[in-house]
């Protein structure tokens, strides 16, 4: 069983030969690939009477399959990054305990001998430290059209577009919810879900209760970092993938929640059927062979979690407002 660690709880070893690895990866011309499967996946996925418009839900974001497929997209990865290395997982960062700090970008995962820092503001936002900076020549990434900031290399924004990453309140509202997903299963700020919660969408226009304005939880990350996080080619930055290594982390935690207290409500995805094409749950997860189905149990996967300091009790707290609100009629909450 494979155990994925925080960054934060790498020994310097382990950073240099995650940061390495990466590095051949890129090299090998094998890196570019991850970025066009994900920037390729925004064909439409609708139903007869929705528009045909990517930006109201595609094949593996804003909706249902927004988990699963990053998923099945992380264990690609990691699996490459494992011909290379076979000591490596790929680590998560817990972006929660950053949001605690008085700058989250002094954080260790931004430090030089893991990604890097923040962009520089006269040089186009571009990084400046560390193996992926585009002085350093590891790490080209080419000038999109659609880019605000054109020319070439990797470039963040610390805090530009929004300026605070999402805190433990923010996570708790997502693992205390019952439903995975809900129709019209979509992106829109009044879909009930988890899925939808923690992709980023539920906002305080939605749910009062959201104490930050502006996009959430996986969104407002990407949003955070700014740079190339933002647009859809957002794997140019290696920090996608422990950012999403942490969101599928999320997802296995409250899978965990809804196994105890919430068993009858198995296998805690919809729609099993009838759903958005590719969102469904015996649907396949393009380009690759797997379907949802056959990704919702990362035991069977081959992989663990290694829990952050604070999880014990925030699954607690969980745990018990699931059970709270499976016992009490839906309309009470």
């Amino acid at each position: 069983m494979l155990v994925r660690k925080s960054v934060n709880a790498l020994l310097a070893a382990e950073r240099a030969a995650f940061v390495a690895a990466l590095i051949k990866l890129k090299q090998q011309g094998r890196y570019d690939e991850y970025v066009h499967w994900h920037h390729h996946v925004m064909v439409p996925s609708v139903l007869a009477w929705e528009p045909r418009d990517a930006n109201y839900r595609n094949g593996a974001h804003r909706g249902p399959a927004f988990l699963p497929w990053h998923r099945e997209f992380l264990l690609q990865v990691e699996t490459d990054l494992r011909s290379i290395d076979a000591s490596l997982t790929l680590p998560y960062w817990d972006w929660t305990a950053d949001a605690r700090l008085p700058d989250p970008g002094t954080a260790p995962i931004w430090q030089a001998d893991c990604l890097g820092g923040n962009g520089k503001a006269a040089d186009q936002w571009r990084v400046q430290d560390g193996a992926f900076a585009h002085s350093a020549g590891n790490w080209p990434v080419p000038a999109y059209p659609e880019d605000d900031l054109p020319g070439p290399g990797l470039k963040r924004q610390f805090g530009q577009i929004l300026p605070t990453l999402p805190t433990e309140d923010d996570l708790k509202l997502a693992l205390s919810e019952v439903f995975y997903d809900t129709p019209n299963y979509d992106q829109t700020a009044f879909t009930v879900g988890f899925r939808n919660r923690l992709e980023g969408w539920i906002t305080q226009r939605g749910d009062p209760r959201v104490k930050t304005a502006g996009s959430q939880l996986h969104n407002r990350v990407h949003l955070w970092i700014g740079g190339n996080m933002a647009p859809m080619t957002s794997p140019n930055d290696p920090a996608f993938f422990l950012h999403h290594c942490f969101v599928d982390k999320v997802w296995a935690d409250w899978q965990a929640v809804q196994k105890d207290s919430n068993p009858d409500g198995a296998p805690h995805y919809a729609p099993l059927r009838d759903g958005p094409p590719g969102h469904n749950l015996e649907d396949r997860l393009k380009p690759w062979t797997r379907t949802v189905r056959e990704v919702l149990d990362i035991a069977t996967l081959g992989y663990s979690y290694e829990p952050a300091p604070h999880q014990p009790a925030m699954l607690a707290t969980a745990r018990e407002a699931v059970r709270r609100r499976v016992r009490s009629p839906f309309w009470a909450d």
